[in-house]
């Protein structure tokens, strides 16, 4: 009995004393999520301040759209994205306390169209007066290309630019698929879909390859025009450097123009020192375009009863709910109904950067722009880097489309690839199956047997009339013939030159034009920007994937509060009341 009592009372020691500590670190747990989820701490911006950028790996355009495996949680856990990094730059234009911007690279994931709006920005800070350093121990293509503009570009002993031009190199696996038993089904509408053609070809048709090199040839030709104009360095310098891989390194570099400096990053901050009128022996005092939007953000959250929603949709269409960098057709068609309700919004820009996916989701977005329309809010689409298949699909329904010169866009087409494993599984893993069915084709369109001709005419058919249905969408949207939607159609990738004259879309322009042609149908001459969809702190979407329930701060924040203070723990209770209650007059509580 006496041995009883010890272990027992023993236990309930080391259980008191696992919830004490258990206790104990959520308390800690809960002051770190609160410091970080907190409102920003007042950021102050010094005189002679360098505005510091640092470009590394993938780079949103909307701050913290991006999957949430992709969080870094340093800096708060934001990804900020191009355009707040770019509204920073353009501010610290004009903020007399900023001299100069100073940008170190790490291999960012760049598409020339971020690029090239960076590099705008880049440049209407050196036409102020204010100087651009870059520095890099490798520059890719688009890198240089923005790098191109700065006043300063200096390159790390041993580093390399990458200066070859552009190509393709695509894989074909039919071989492959075949070797280890696998066959695959695709079926296309439009000679110049393309997309399947890796599984099924061993090369491209003679339609990829005309449109590939043609976009290719084009983008490129505006990449030399670029840096041509920013370095002072002839076009054909340029192809001579490429085509006979004159840079062989970083000293090649320097003779050639293509930068003014070797050095590594001690050096290269005491170049920015000494163009500034600065001591070398002095620190430089510099401040990150992350804290210095956040320095901002009380100037950008002023109420306005005008306001221009920009809607980024970027990454792959697809069905579902999911959020961050995805485009995910049910928070996206509630992200757009909210809108045509809310009477502050006075237009609508669509932001794309993307090459399609899901037909049904784009219909579904669609559809949601459509009734946007509906309501007489201005509706404009800015196009990205790309903006093809599902991506035109949903530009169609705006009053006005702007496209970069090198926006890919078109690709008006359909393809189905649906796999056959019968000779994986029945010859290799000696898999067998036997079915039991009351229809002809009742088991059929399964991946463990062979279509007949029938079920590939099913098939295929399916795709021509989706295509059909594309077609007459953009023929109407657009107000184009039948023919001259044909001509424009077939799977086919164009550059935004070429898009606009064949009636694809309207203007060659970014953003900001978009922005400035919704503000105008809108007639309203002051207004603020909201950037939609509306994405949740970084932690707090951590928090959800790991634990399967929603969180907000609010709800967080009241949640605590009321162990100390019970009654604002009801706060919730009293907003959520609708309609006649059956509950007790008071709340008693036992001390």
């Amino acid at each position: 009995m006496k041995s009883f009592l010890k272990y027992t009372l023993a236990s309930c020691l080391g259980i008191t004393i696992a919830l004490v500590a258990f206790t104990f670190f959520t308390i800690v747990f809960f002051i770190a999520l609160f410091a970080s989820i907190s409102p920003d701490s007042k950021v102050t911006v010094r005189n002679d301040t360098v505005l510091e950028l640092n470009l590394k790996d993938f780079i949103p355009e909307h701050t913290n759209n991006v999957p949430s495996s992709t969080f870094d949680f340093s800096n708060r856990g934001e990804s900020l994205g191009f355009r707040d990094k770019i509204d920073a730059i353009n501010h610290a234009a004009g903020d007399d306390k900023i001299t100069g911007v100073m940008i170190k690279m790490n291999r960012p994931f760049l598409n020339f169209t971020a690029a090239g709006d960076l590099m705008d920005a880049l440049k209407r800070f050196s036409d102020s007066g204010k100087p651009v350093f870059i520095h890099s121990s490798y520059f890719s293509q688009p890198e240089y290309y923005m790098a191109s503009t700065a006043d300063h570009i200096s390159l790390n002993p041993f580093g390399s630019i990458d200066f070859r031009g552009f190509g393709i190199v695509a894989p074909f696996i039919p071989d492959f698929l075949d070797k280890i038993g696998v066959k695959m089904n695709v079926y296309y509408a439009g000679d110049y879909k393309g997309a399947g053609e890796t599984f099924y070809r061993r090369d491209f048709s003679e339609e990829n390859r005309t449109q590939l090199k043609d976009v290719l040839d084009k983008i490129y030709e505006h990449f030399l025009e670029e840096v041509s104009q920013n370095r002072d360095l002839s076009v054909s310098q340029l192809r001579d450097i490429a085509n006979n891989l004159l840079i062989r390194d970083e000293y090649s570099a320097l003779d050639l123009g293509l930068i003014d400096a070797i050095e590594d990053r001690s050096e290269f901050e005491n170049s920015v020192k000494n163009s500034l009128g600065l001591d070398e022996d002095n620190d430089l005092r510099t401040l990150s375009v992350a804290k210095y939007h956040q320095a901002r953000r009380s100037d950008m959250r002023q109420r306005s009863d005008n306001q221009i929603a920009v809607v980024y949709a970027e990454g792959n269409i697809v069905d579902g709910r999911s959020e961050g960098g995805i485009i995910s057709d049910h928070p996206y068609v509630r992200t757009i109904e909210d809108l045509a309700e809310n009477d502050n919004i006075k237009a609508v820009v669509l932001r794309i950067n993307s090459g399609g996916g899901s037909v049904m989701a784009s219909e579904n977005i669609y559809r949601a722009l459509v009734r946007l329309r509906e309501t007489g809010k201005p509706f404009v689409v800015s196009m990205g880097d790309m903006a093809a298949s599902g991506g035109y699909y949903i530009a169609t329904p705006s009053e006005r489309i702007f496209a970069e010169r090198q926006t890919i866009t078109g690709s008006i087409g359909v393809f189905n690839i649906i796999p056959n494993v019968s000779k994986l599984v029945g010859d290799k893993l000696a898999i067998h199956y036997d079915t039991i069915s009351t229809a002809k084709h009742a088991t059929r369109f399964n991946a463990m047997e062979e279509f007949s001709e029938t079920e590939h005419e099913y098939f295929q058919s399916s795709v021509d009339r989706v295509y059909d249905r594309f077609i007459n969408l953009v023929a109407e949207e657009r107000g184009l013939s039948r023919e001259e939607t044909l001509n424009a159609a077939a799977g086919r990738i164009w550059t935004g030159e070429d898009a606009l004259q064949l009636g694809l879309v309207d203007e060659i322009g970014g953003l900001n034009d978009a922005i400035s042609h919704a503000a105008g149908l809108a007639e309203i001459d002051e207004y603020r920007l909201r950037a939609y969809p509306q994405i949740k702190d970084p932690f707090l979407r951590f928090l959800e994937e790991l634990t399967g329930e929603s969180f907000s701060i609010e709800k967080m924040a009241l949640n605590k509060l009321s162990e100390t203070f019970r009654e604002l723990g009801h706060i919730e209770e009293i907003k959520n009341m609708k309609g006649l209650q059956a509950r007790a007059p008071y709340i008693i509580t036992y001390r």
